[in-house]
């Protein structure tokens, strides 16, 4: 009885997968016979499913990569495949935010800080694979026209059909150009260790039925900081401090007394810094001297109660030893100069992140003198003229005199402000921030260089890496196959 029922069942089994089977070659002669590529088996005709692209990069048009604040950043999308590849869309994304994170720990317990200012998000559909071909339940139709599902049921009546459409990247190389204007009022690229301000450049292909295939592209932006916006930063700065020694059974050893001057405290990178300074070493023991060029950064994070934290980190840029300075002595004015590296300037407009630069005189590890020193990404243009005389003979800004530095409320920048419709309403100079004319709903069209604008005979600037090196930027929560996982921002030096 046992047998005979194992009998029918398999005879059932197998009479519905014939008639299963026919049913589904039924349905792809009625697809096909739309096509004008007809397939002479299940097999021909099917699309090769390959994950690994030859090739998938972003290339910028600009070489540098290093765009200022309302510059265009343009560039395109070259992907190489050697076969046909399933790419059902190619989109792309343009990020810029400000991020920190770090863990406190105390005792057993953890407590994680983060958090983000975007600046912008801009998400775009190319549309370059809609002009290829798609294929349908594996078969391959030459033209991207659809086929309703309403259509196929005439076909078969009797059986519901679902159409599963996909597009066909042919085999060869592929280039998608794109643009886009960035905001005007976005703080530099920053790389910190426990936060960083960061603008990036994805594209996605989108594949169906799979995993997306995801590469990524940092690219440096230089936000807006003119040292000519304040006149204090061309001014001489100093600082004086004092140090009174003991030694045992509090026996006093003597006094020691330092004092530091630059000759203005606005710099951009690539600028000599002159410092001098004098010590009064009246204690009974010589004194080892060092020159130390600080970068001091703050990160604002919540944790996950709302709770605000703050950390504070400082580098050691330079450090540059001196003479050490003998016992009831008084030195002489030192004069050294220092050349600026390249540096982030700071970062006016990020909210969670700030940079701050000193320049400190070390005495004996006891007694330290700062002065504070600010780098911005403008130069002093009185300064840059100047240095242009003396290394041609004459100046190249001799068409466009230079401008006196201007008090801490005006600015510099010069910019072209046009309402909605695109007509010019004014060539007023920008404010600060520039909230006036976001809420104003206006546009602002910034120069392709902002020097351009102060002075149309200037120079671009040109380019060096961070003082610091790259850094590894990748993210588990953007997985990306393909670009560079290592990003150094570069910053603009106007002298040699």
């Amino acid at each position: 009885m046992f047998a005979v029922g194992s009998f029918i069942l398999q005879t059932t089994i197998a009479l519905f997968a014939l008639s299963h089977q026919n049913s589904d070659t039924s349905r792809s002669v009625h697809i096909l016979a739309k096509s004008p590529c007809v397939a002479h088996s299940s097999t021909r005709g099917r699309t090769p499913i390959m994950g690994k692209l030859d090739r998938f990069d972003i290339v910028l048009n600009n070489p540098e990569e290093a765009y200022f604040a309302g510059q265009e950043i343009s560039g395109k999308v070259v992907i190489e495949v050697k076969e046909p590849k399933k790419v059902n869309e190619i989109l792309l994304e343009l990020k810029g935010r400000a991020r920190t994170y770090w863990t406190k720990h105390s005792g057993k317990s953890r407590k994680h800080c983060s958090h983000s200012e975007p600046y912008f998000l801009e998400q775009f559909n190319t549309a370059y694979t809609h002009k290829f071909s798609v294929t349908k339940n594996g078969r391959e139709k030459l033209y991207a026209r659809t086929f309703p599902v309403k259509q196929a049921k005439q076909h078969n009546s009797s059986k519901k059909l679902s159409i599963q459409q996909e597009r066909v990247l042919p085999a060869g190389v592929h280039e998608v150009p794109f643009s886009y204007t960035l905001p005007k009022s976005l703080p530099t690229s920053f790389e910190g260790e426990f936060g960083h301000i960061r603008y990036t450049c994805r594209a996605i292909c989108e594949r169906p039925w799979d995993f997306d295939i995801v590469t990524r592209k940092a690219f440096t932006v230089i936000g807006i900081e003119d040292i000519n916006s304040d006149a204090r930063l061309n001014e001489p700065v100093s600082s004086s401090e004092s140090n009174h020694t003991v030694a045992w059974c509090c026996r006093s050893t003597g006094t020691i007394t330092g004092e530091l001057k630059l000759d203005k405290s606005g710099f951009t990178p690539g600028e000599k810094m002159s410092a001098s300074y004098s010590i009064s070493n009246n204690s009974t023991r010589a004194k080892p001297v060092c020159l130390k060029f600080i970068q001091n950064a703050v990160y604002k994070a919540k944790t996950f109660a709302g709770h605000e934290q703050v950390r504070t980190t400082t580098r050691v840029i330079l450090k540059i030893d001196q003479p050490e300075i003998l016992s009831n002595t008084t030195s002489e004015w030192v004069t050294v100069e220092i050349v600026v590296p390249s540096l982030p300037p700071r970062l006016g407009k990020c909210k969670i992140l700030s940079v701050t630069y000193s320049l400190d005189l070390e005495i004996d590890q006891t007694l330290t003198v700062s002065c504070p020193v600010v780098i911005g990404s403008i130069p002093q243009l009185i300064d840059l003229v100047n240095h242009t005389k003396a290394r041609n003979g004459k100046s190249n800004l001799r068409d466009s005199p230079p401008k006196k530095a201007l008090p801490a409320n005006d600015n510099c920048v010069q910019v072209t402000i046009t309402d909605e419709s695109g007509q010019t309403v004014c060539g007023e100079q920008m404010s600060n921030e520039m909230d006036a004319l976001l809420s104003a709903r206006k546009r602002v069209r910034m120069p392709s260089s902002i020097l351009s604008e102060l002075y149309p005979t200037m120079p671009s600037p040109y380019y060096r890496e961070s003082f610091f090196g790259p850094v590894d930027i990748s993210d588990e929560k953007e997985c990306a196959q393909y670009g560079e996982k290592m990003f150094a921002p570069k910053y603009p030096f106007y002298t040699d």
